[in-house]
């Protein structure tokens, strides 16, 4: 029986319109949880000291860090503004 790739299988599934929805959702999700922690990690800050400056919970940066939930862009902002960034959007 031959191999099949991990592209040929993941293009099969994505065929499936509710796969294919699951799949760009978790993409934006995973995009976010990278996005936050990195640029948290470049103002070398901890995870706490953002959740100060933004006043969110230190559970609340947790969960978007880990990917466990998707931040409204208001969050987003809140979390951009307390390291003196800004989020930018890009429809494409």
């Amino acid at each position: 029986m031959p191999l099949t790739s991990f592209d040929d299988l993941l293009d099969e599934q994505l065929a499936d319109p509710q796969v294919a929805q699951l799949y760009e959702q978790e993409c934006r999700r995973l995009d976010a949880a990278v996005a936050v922690s990195r640029a948290r990690e470049q103002a070398h800050l901890t995870q706490e000291q953002l959740a100060e400056r933004s006043g969110l919970s230190r559970n609340t940066i947790i969960r978007i860090e880990r990917g466990s939930t998707s931040p409204s862009m208001k969050t987003l902002g809140r979390i951009a503004q307390a390291m003196g960034k800004q989020v930018h959007l890009s429809i494409s």
